[in-house]
């Protein structure tokens, strides 16, 4: 199993996959602002994306990461 990092994703099977449903999955483990909440989300290929093209046309909404939390990172 692959070693899970918040914010990393990472490929998962669908093991209990039902008629009409991905093959795989990707996962990302995310917490809320406050560091509570963990959890794991699962999105489709097609959802990252569009995330990803939603991002490319809004890039005055992307979060910046400070110089200290690369370093921890």
């Amino acid at each position: 199993m692959a070693r899970v990092v918040k914010g990393r994703m990472i490929p998962v099977k669908n093991t209990a996959r039902m008629f009409g449903s991905a093959d795989s999955y990707i996962a990302i483990q995310v917490e809320d602002e406050n560091g509570r909440n963990e959890q794991c989300l699962l999105f489709t290929e097609s959802e990252i994306k569009h995330a990803g093209e939603r991002a490319a046309k809004n890039p005055e909404d992307l979060t910046r990461k400070g110089f200290i939390t690369d370093l921890l990172d």
